[in-house]
């Protein structure tokens, strides 16, 4: 049965029985559009009329989301501050209790409904989005009616007849983002309620980590008291969530050995991060001169290598690195990965200096130019890359701009955590992600990378590559210089051959044998670097791949799960949903696991979809598969070509914008220049790059 013919039945059978005024309630809760419209035309209903509950027609339509039916009944003449049901509360109730952010919108701004009626429990419409836990509601309430130049001025503080605020439900419902929302808007942490209950007590609840944080952060009294004399401390152990609790002060900086006061660093946060970056320059070297197996003891000195190398980064990780860094896994969110990558470089430059070029500087003249040019380019662009603003989204610091951006997002039917960012209250450009470890959205977001100890986004992507590049070519220039300083330091040196003689100089070689027994740390530095090799081949390739395809590494990583129906948050009415508002959601959502830590740090999970992606294109040819990531629609493609100029170029093609980098978030697309901070729509291709 149709809808046509749904409706026809509800006209026959209550009309037909003399109810039209239940035919029409039913109506406006079913959204038939066309029976509303012959009721209230017939003039047998007036478009207030209620029953016995005093629930209106408006009260069905805006709870079922009937967006367009709410219009035509606000132009009848509908009162959208009318109350009726149990709860005799208004229509604005009723859209907000479910999270409906588009009726909640039209009432708001085109209607005379007022956010600050309350319902028979004494709640606002602040209080109701808050229960509903729809983030997106509840920013768009603090941005319409909470902003000091709101219209319909609600206050973010405004407590209930239990004088709990909004603040005080969404720490009990342990909704973080909402919390995270109020806390921007003012919300004061120190209001109690008629049990003298704080919003941090009321966080106990459930015990969720990140709520309890946000309001120790935010100034909460951990040592506030409710009716009861009782204390954070004393809720938390009622709720047996007190290890959470005493974690979560520490990771605020409190002091267990004092009282939980704000603990005394012994040094400056700079300078612990200059000491975390510098330990490796120290600690690599040691560890590689206590490995001379050459001279026996060969597994006790690799052994001692190791425990001497993890308890320095132990010792790191145990007394330097919390002066900046108080979160779980701290190693990768600091400079420590780039020290070990820099201490590295540093080693073998002073390596080259001291003992290749001198002995080398003439037989390979061309090898010692080249490596020291590609030096030069990757000392550079590490330093360049590590420093730089990665592409942080500029932040309005007019709330009306965020506002106009809010409007302009429910306009298009895209007003979702899809195209909103609830952590930085940015509308999302294209390509964009949100930075937990700057708390920033990033342009043309790529990967974290612990190495450079930054995020790579758009200003320093072609930096981070060029970095790489040049990084492959300085270790492959490296060893075969090591190589040749080992031939040529053999030359004239005495031997009894019987070092050549060992099981393990048979299988490197004279050379390298001769480097193993007679320049253990030199030796022991290049098979370093070689190690260092094996992940930055895998990135090199991956990079190269994505690049080629016009993918950045978190698009990339996407393409191996399917597309799911994640929570955006999206309450976009069905009686207005048309293919231009939906959103283009052409990556799938990435799902973490313990396990793909290390393989992320490494490039190893990139590496290895990149050759399941092209074994596909050989052997799945003709074959469509339910879920194929090889062929599905990437609107960033432009053909290989095009993906690889757009890359590298900033403006017409030509050889000097190579040099060039991105002064704010332009780069190319397409072949056309494109302000990455405000793109909000891809450029169309042709016929040809469709196909």
């Amino acid at each position: 049965m149709n809808d046509k013919e749904m409706e026809d039945n509800v006209v026959d059978e209550e009309v037909g029985s003399g109810s039209s005024l239940s035919a029409y309630l039913e109506a406006c809760r079913e959204g038939y559009m066309d029976t509303v419209v012959e009721i209230l035309g017939a003039g047998s209903v007036k478009v207030n009329d209620t029953l016995d509950d005093g629930i209106t027609g408006l009260h069905w339509a805006c709870i079922n989301n009937r967006l367009k039916l709410v219009k035509y009944l606000i132009e009848q003449g509908a009162d959208p501050n009318i109350k009726g049901g149990e709860l005799n509360a208004t229509p604005l109730h009723w859209a907000c209790r479910q999270g409906l952010v588009y009726v909640v919108d039209y009432l708001i701004s085109n209607t005379l409904a007022d956010p600050n009626l309350r319902d028979s429990q004494d709640y606002n419409a602040l209080h109701l989005a808050v229960h509903s836990s729809n983030i997106i509601l509840v920013v768009y309430l603090l941005f319409s009616c909470c902003d000091a130049r709101s219209e319909k001025k609600m206050y973010v503080d405004d407590p209930d007849s239990s004088n709990r605020t909004a603040l005080h439900w969404a720490s009990y419902q342990n909704d973080v983002f909402t919390v995270y929302a109020l806390l921007k808007f003012g919300a004061d942490v120190s209001k109690v309620d008629t049990t003298l209950f704080t919003p941090l007590h009321w966080s106990f609840m459930r015990g969720y980590k990140n709520v309890m944080k946000a309001l120790v952060e935010a100034g909460s009294d951990i040592f506030a008291k409710n009716d009861q004399n009782k204390d954070s401390f004393d809720v938390a152990q009622d709720m047996d969530c007190v290890y959470t609790w005493k974690k979560v002060l520490v990771e605020c900086g409190r002091d267990p050995k004092h009282n939980w006061s704000l603990k005394k660093q012994w040094i400056s946060p700079k300078t612990g991060k200059i000491i975390t970056f510098l330990a490796p320059y120290v600690i690599l070297p040691i560890s590689l001169a206590i490995c001379t197996t050459s001279s026996g003891l060969a597994i006790p000195k690799i052994f001692a290598s190791f425990t001497v190398f993890a308890f320095c980064i132990y010792l790191v990780k145990l007394f330097i690195i919390p002066t900046y860094i108080l979160a779980n896994n701290p190693l990768p969110k600091s400079p420590i990965l780039a020290g070990v990558f820099s201490a590295t470089a540093f080693w073998c430059i002073i390596v080259w200096l001291y003992n290749i070029l001198p002995k080398l500087i003439f037989k390979n003249f061309i090898a010692n130019l080249l490596l020291s040019a590609v030096i030069v380019i990757f000392v550079w662009s590490f330093f360049k890359a590590m420093f730089i603003n990665p592409g942080f989204v500029p932040i309005p610091t007019d709330n009306a701009i965020i506002h106009q951006q809010i409007k302009e997002l429910i306009s298009e039917g895209k007003f979702d955590t899809d195209h909103f960012c609830v952590n930085t209250f940015i509308r999302k450009p294209l390509r964009s992600k949100y930075s937990r470890q700057n708390q920033k959205l990033v342009a043309r977001f790529d990967h974290y990378c612990p190495w450079v100890y930054n995020e790579v986004g758009v200003r320093n992507h072609k930096l981070f590559i060029t970095f790489v590049y040049a990084l492959n070519l300085a270790i492959l220039i490296f060893t075969y210089l090591s190589i040749e300083y080992f031939d040529a330091a053999k030359d004239g040196y005495e031997s009894d051959d019987e070092d050549n003689k060992m099981f393990f100089c048979s299988l490197i070689g004279e050379d390298l044998c001769f480097g193993y027994n007679n320049h253990q740390f030199h030796f022991n530095l290049m098979i370093w670097c070689l190690l260092q090799y094996i992940w930055i081949v895998f990135l090199c390739v991956v990079q190269t791949f994505q690049i080629l395809k016009g993918l950045t590494t978190w698009e990339f990583s996407l393409l191996s799960f399917r597309n799911s129906n994640k929570l955006n948050y999206s309450t976009i009415p069905t009686d207005i949903v048309n293919d231009a508002s939906q959103p283009v959601e052409p990556f799938p959502k990435r799902r973490h696991s313990e396990f793909s830590t290390c393989l992320h740090l490494l490039g190893i999970d990139q590496f290895i979809l990149t050759i399941k992606m092209t074994i596909a294109s050989l052997f799945s040819k003709g074959k469509q598969l339910e879920y194929d990531p090889l062929h599905i629609a990437i609107p960033t493609d432009y053909g290989l070509k095009q993906n690889w100029l757009d890359f590298w170029i900033i403006g017409e093609v030509k050889w000097r914008n190579i040099f060039y980098l991105p002064i704010e978030g332009e780069n190319n697309l397409n072949g056309q220049v494109v302000d990455y901070y405000k793109l909000y729509e891809y450029p169309s291709k042709s016929s040809e790059e469709i196909i």
